[in-house]
């Protein structure tokens, strides 16, 4: 325990400088929505679900209380019990004070949540290593689980992952003690409580993140093949899967009330990164025209790219490579208990699955695969005593070696990554003070429009909109849909290449404003530049005398 606790500290302490992903930033101003009692709506807007929210609600946008309907709500509905809690005792969790970059909600509330969730698969791990094989193995699989990397590194990045793979273990754990319940103790009532207990595991998993669902076939099977295959268990085989489908019901109902799709807008998310469209440019598209070829040819560039460029070396090199590579093994290897082997092929299917649909997603879908390094590491060290029991080494100092050996070759990427040089702050592009003041400039009604409207929904409270992808369509949003008060550039924009982006690519309507070319007609006719012209407000009027130092700022009015 206190291995684990210096391992938490120093790893956070050296890696975790406020939050990086956009995913994150998004989860957490949804999370504060539901602690103010608003629901699940977004803060967070686009020009597409403006488009697609008018086309489903009569030509209006609902911009003041816009949908969400691409995030699962078990997440954030945590995250806003967290909230309460500290409006609770008086605390403002969102107070930005004067010397600090991380909010109060990121350093106690979000991380810490993700680290409790991380600690108790440990826990998962221990245990379900102890039924399937023995105690030792549990505990080797749990303390190289508790010295891994890629358990930390999802932990300090604020998404669900965490709470998402901790429920998907538990339901996994769950249906193995049920399975071993009936089989060999003949318990037949701890067999249906394990069994309710992994319907409920799962489908939280499925409220937190909808690409669980791929645990569901494994479960299913798993029952299936324990229970006597056609003859016994093809009603467990057909039961699980129809009580999940009803426990998920009420939420595919409610998107499909909202939006006509049980899954909200999820699907759209697929097209975002890929070659057609490019980092978040569907997003920004007002008026987007999506055909069935395009975006065929869309997903299936995209799938190609991820496992051929970026993430190639994911699964292969998952955990520092050494367990995948036993895991892998274990496939032409058979165990003595017919469960393990019937676990370990139902999870390799559901791997299977999950880097099919995952590549059509985001990295953060991509790195789901998390989710069975587990289970990776409870095979591959099964495995690997298994070969240790082949060498018949007679020298149990031998074989505490050799353990230690493994334990230290799982480490090695943790202890590197904890080495100096760390982490720094996530800037460019994401500066909580100056994202925080930029948003305190406009009032709690007005609007702001920016390239990165998480940040300002999340460190600044305000409702945002992301950038169109030209001027002709903020003209159009802004005359006719949504007044916007201010228009917010960083380094997400002001970074990009000069000719490919700015001058005669995408951004090109973009650059005579990025430029303090302010044209005549246009609403807004203040601008002010700050951190070293890395950034630029412009505003319909000058917000900004009172409080800013003019050695990092400039201002420029028309």
């Amino acid at each position: 325990a206190l291995l684990l606790l210096i391992v938490v500290l120093i790893y956070t302490a050296t890696q975790f400088w406020g939050l990086s992903e956009k995913e994150a930033m998004d989860f957490a101003q949804l999370g504060r929505n539901f602690s103010v009692n608003e629901g699940l709506v977004t803060k967070n807007i686009s020009p597409l679900t403006m488009h697609l929210v008018e086309d489903i609600n009569l030509n209006n946008p609902r911009i003041s209380n816009h949908p969400d309907l691409i995030h699962p709500p078990a997440y954030p509905f945590l995250l806003s019990i967290g909230f309460k809690i500290y409006e609770l005792l008086n605390v403002d969790p969102f107070a930005m004070s004067i010397g600090t970059r991380i909010l109060p909600a990121e350093r106690w509330i979000i991380i810490p949540l993700n680290h409790i969730f991380t600690m108790l698969t440990g826990l998962l791990i221990f245990s379900i290593g102890k039924n399937l094989f023995y105690r030792e193995i549990g505990f080797l699989s749990m303390t190289i689980f508790y010295l891994s990397d890629t358990a930390w590194s999802q932990a300090i990045l604020g998404l669900n992952s965490s709470m998402a793979i901790f429920f998907s273990v538990a339901a996994l754990s769950c249906i193995i003690t049920a399975v071993k319940s009936k089989l060999e103790e003949n318990n037949i009532k701890k067999f249906w409580q394990s069994f309710v207990l992994s319907l409920i595991c799962c489908s939280i998993a499925f409220y937190t993140r909808y690409l669980t669902i791929v645990i569901v076939p494994a479960i299913a099977l798993y029952l299936f093949f324990m229970n006597g295959g056609i003859r016994g268990g093809t009603r467990y085989l057909l039961l699980f899967p129809t009580l999940f489908f009803i426990v998920a019901l009420p939420w595919l109902i409610r998107n499909f009330i909202i939006c006509g799709n049980p899954f909200g807008w999820m699907l759209y998310t697929a097209l975002l990164d890929s070659p057609v469209y490019p980092d978040v440019s569907l997003l920004r598209d007002y008026n987007p025209n999506l055909s069935f070829k395009l975006i065929i040819e869309a997903l299936k560039e995209k799938w190609v790219l991820n496992y051929s460029g970026m993430h190639k070396d994911l699964i292969p090199g998952l955990g520092g490579g050494v367990l995948m590579s036993f895991f892998i093994t274990t496939f032409f290897y058979r165990f003595t208990r017919p469960a393990v082997n019937r676990l370990r092929d139902v999870l390799g299917i559901s791997i299977i699955i999950l880097v099919i649909i995952a590549g059509f997603f985001s990295t953060s879908s991509i790195q789901l695969i998390n989710l069975f390094w587990p289970f990776i590491i409870i095979f591959g060290v099964a495995f690997f005593y298994v070969l240790l029991d082949r060498l018949d080494l007679q020298a149990r100092l031998y074989l505490v070696a050799l353990k230690c050996l493994l334990v230290a070759l799982t480490f090695l990427p943790l202890g590197l990554r904890i080495l100096p040089p760390h982490a720094k702050q996530p800037y460019p592009p994401y500066f909580p003070p100056i994202i925080s003041r930029v948003s305190d400039m406009l009032s709690p009604r007005e609007i702001i429009c920016t390239d990165m409207p998480w940040a300002t929904a999340w460190y600044g409270n305000k409702i945002s909109i992301l950038l169109p992808k030209n001027i002709d369509q903020y003209y159009e949003i802004n005359d006719y849909k949504q007044y916007i008060s201010g228009i917010y550039f960083t380094p997400i924009t002001k970074n990009k290449s000069f000719v490919s982006d700015l001058l005669d690519g995408p951004e090109k309507t973009w650059l005579p404003i990025l430029s303090g070319r302010l044209p005549a007609d246009f609403p807004l006719k203040a601008a002010i530049a700050m951190n070293r012209q890395d950034q630029l407000f412009i505003s319909d009027r000058d917000r900004w005398s009172q409080g800013i130092n003019s050695d990092n700022s400039e201002v420029v009015d028309n």
